[in-house]
């Protein structure tokens, strides 16, 4: 086509391509101006049907005389070939210009919403004319060099009054700006195109869009059933304000979107008029940073956000100009509905980090925000967008800009530390996150498998000191719950040595150390490891309940008491140390703690349960607890449920026979506990002290049982 004349129009290149045409650059040679001709492909020239839908968008179009709509000129034919003459923009499509952001993070707020509502003007007018677009769309928004936008292709416009040619039935439009009742294929109206244009607003806000799958059917779903994130769990620079526009515009029931397009205008107004500040007003330097919220669709990538906030808290715990609180402690707040003012109040700091992350395949999204909770002010906040190999410089860009928001100062030895990566492998750090999900499960299944992921994180990067570190957890863990061979010992204490041969001050593998020669009963090396590792990280919980494991064992009860409610203070969500303190309690015959403790516990536990539901041995801890203090139908159906989830595993056999002899089934809870022994629940020291199953010691099964041990 490029070099022929049409009519009176000379083709010179080509601008692109859709659904219904292809559309060129040409001149005028008889008015010598440029033209953009859109001609309808061969194939669709020939149906009388496609022609009478073209000549639809030429009537849609050409009814809408607006600043913000493109111009048609003229509808013509030749060679059986029907042609559009339209306005020409010298400038370059939306999606375009969005793509070449340097940021690759979004346009600047107020710039984002002054485009909105030049695209809300062009579609309010045309709404006016009862025409809907049906089709709106970054790629069908020309931005010209002024910064002035105009609305292309109606070809997809319903004319409400006109001849009924575009099927209600069809799912016309572009999936990913799609409304929900589009997808489901009902008709479109003008509460459609305002969905379509909050897709668009979000992606101006954040480069991104709503809803991300693998596959249309997925997207599709997610369209109608997905949660939409707000743009600022993307951008945390967004404010509220906007956030609350957006939202409503992506209502999925259309009667609760703006009522109509000149609404939309309202609110786009009200934003731009508002505005947006920020002032810092640094006090106490402590800070929490909040477990960061996965936004994806896909819920098990809540791993990496779990771990992304633990690595920030690490790199920042390293510093002496600050206080920083465990994530252990924020973890609490996971999914919380509290405000920042009464966070930052219970944790007793006055500044809280919080942020979100979008994984999707090996592309990441992390938007983070640092607040003043004293004044409620946003000091600082960026999003960044890359591949998961960019995450360590993320990592360090974040941490370096609370220093600076912060006005912290760095020793350097600090600005060394700041910048320490445990590894240079994304992919190995991948693997070590989800290990570490794994490992604390606690089901022989999740150990195994975290066991597997720590090895391929170490084939990836075998000087990856923190995946040694829970290689050698994950051992010392599989003989103290699953498998009591001496091998499980060996290897922990050789992964635990190489992590610290690779760095020798890293805490949890001494912590790792220490579980292991505990289990291997040389309890001198395990108190002096567990003591390193709360004296090179004094927030290491799990170092302090495997020093109080070991003085439970050697009847050092109120130290081992101590121990498990310093355990607890740091993770208020680790039952195991719950667990045991209890115990402690109930062998010093402190009824008073006890009752306190358990009080505490059986509140704590539906929380947990509501973020963990598939945790089986949860469900069982609970329903000991539950049986405990008589409640023995709830703790029916919560030991019901563990035993669903997991009814294969020792450990879970041997907790279900503590919750029998708690219910005083000491037949089941006899017969249980032999069949958990068997399947290599073999620790008899500590099944000879747990206080869960002294209603069967008595028992002559149970005499029987550990007769010799």
């Amino acid at each position: 086509m490029i070099g022929r004349t049409i009519s009176k129009f000379r083709i010179t290149e080509e601008l692109g391509r859709g659904g219904m045409g292809t559309v060129y650059k040409a001149q005028d040679v008889k008015l010598d101006r440029l033209v953009a001709i859109k001609m309808l492909t061969p194939h669709l020239s020939a149906s009388d049907e496609s022609k009478a839908r073209f000549m639809q968008e030429a009537k849609a179009a050409a009814a809408l005389n607006h600043r913000h709509i493109l111009s048609i000129y003229e509808i013509d034919e030749q060679d059986d070939s029907m042609f559009l003459v339209l306005e020409y923009i010298q400038g370059e499509t939306l999606k375009s210009h969005i793509a070449k952001l340097e940021s690759g993070t979004g346009l600047p707020v107020d710039q984002a919403v002054g485009w909105a509502l030049q695209i809300a003007d062009g579609l309010n007018a045309a709404h006016a004319k009862d025409i809907i677009h049906r089709d709106i769309k970054s790629e069908n928004i020309m931005v010209d060099h002024a910064g002035q936008l105009k609305i292309m292709d109606f070809g997809l416009a319903k004319l409400i009054s006109g001849s009924g040619l575009t099927k209600t039935g069809a799912s016309l439009g572009t999936l990913s700006y799609m409304s929900p009742e589009q997808a489901q294929g009902l008709p479109a109206d003008s509460q459609s195109d305002i969905w379509s244009l909050g897709v668009v607003l979000f992606e101006m806000l954040t480069a991104d869009l709503p809803f991300k799958a693998e596959h249309d059917a997925a997207l599709l779903y997610l369209i109608v059933n997905g949660e939409v994130p707000p743009p600022s769990a993307l951008d945390r620079r967004i404010p509220q304000t906007v956030d609350a526009v957006v939202m409503k515009m992506l209502a999925k029931d259309k009667s609760d979107r703006y009522a109509s397009m000149e609404k939309v205008q309202t609110a786009l107004k009200g934003v731009l008029s508002e505005g947006v500040t920020a002032s810092v007003s640094p006090q106490k330097k402590s800070i929490a940073v909040l477990p960061f919220e996965n936004i994806g669709a896909d819920k098990d990538n809540e791993y990496f956000g779990d771990g992304l906030t633990e690595e920030l808290i690490v790199h920042l715990s390293r510093l002496n100009d600050i206080e920083v609180v465990s994530r252990t402690t924020t973890s609490q707040y996971k999914g919380t509905k509290k405000n920042i003012k009464t966070i930052g109040r219970e944790l007793g700091v006055r500044f809280i980090l919080e942020g979100s992350v979008r994984k999707f395949q090996d592309n990441l999204r992390i938007a983070v925000q640092l607040i003043d909770v004293g004044s409620d002010r946003q000091l600082w906040a960026e999003s960044y967008k890359g591949k998961l190999a960019d995450v360590f410089d993320i990592q360090e860009q974040v941490s370096k800009e609370i220093v600076d928001a912060l006005m912290l100062k760095l020793s350097p030895s600090e600005k060394v530390v700041l910048t320490k990566r445990s590894t240079l492998n994304a992919e190995a750090f991948d693997h070590n996150l989800r290990a570490r999900d794994s490992l604390y499960r606690l089901t022989e299944s999740n150990v195994k498998l975290a066991i597997e992921l720590f090895q391929k994180a170490i084939e990836l990067d075998p000087r990856y000191a923190s995946a040694h570190a829970g290689l050698g957890e994950a051992y010392a863990t599989m003989y103290q719950y699953f498998d009591a061979k001496d091998i499980w010992l060996d290897k922990a204490i050789e992964a635990s040595l190489k992590a610290l041969m690779y760095d020798p001050t890293l805490s949890e593998a001494y912590a790792a150390l220490g579980l292991a020669y505990f289990d291997k009963k040389e309890l001198h090396e395990a108190v002096t490891s567990t003591l390193k590792a709360i004296e090179l990280d004094p927030k290491n919980f799990a170092a302090y309940w495997i020093l109080g494991r070991i003085y439970h064992t050697t009847d050092r009860e109120h130290e081992a008491a101590d121990l498990f409610k310093k355990a607890v203070t740091l993770n208020p969500s680790f039952y195991s140390a719950y667990n045991d303190l209890l115990m402690v309690y109930e062998r010093l015959g402190e009824e008073a703690k006890y009752k306190e403790t358990l009080d505490a516990v059986i509140e704590n536990f539906p929380r947990y349960l509501a973020e963990h539901p598939d945790d089986a041995r949860a469900h069982m801890y609970f329903a000991i607890h539950l049986a405990t203090e008589g409640r023995n139908e709830e703790a029916k159906q919560e030991g019901g449920k563990a035993l669903e989830l997991n009814p294969d595993d020792s450990l879970m056999m041997y907790n279900a026979a503590c919750l029998y002899a708690r219910l005083g089934e000491k037949a089941l809870a006899t017969k249980t506990l032999k069949n958990a022994i068997a399947a290599g629940q073999e620790d008899f020291e500590w099944i000879k002290r747990d206080p869960d199953l002294e209603a069967i010691r008595d028992e002559p099964e149970y005499v029987e049982l550990m007769a010799g041990k």
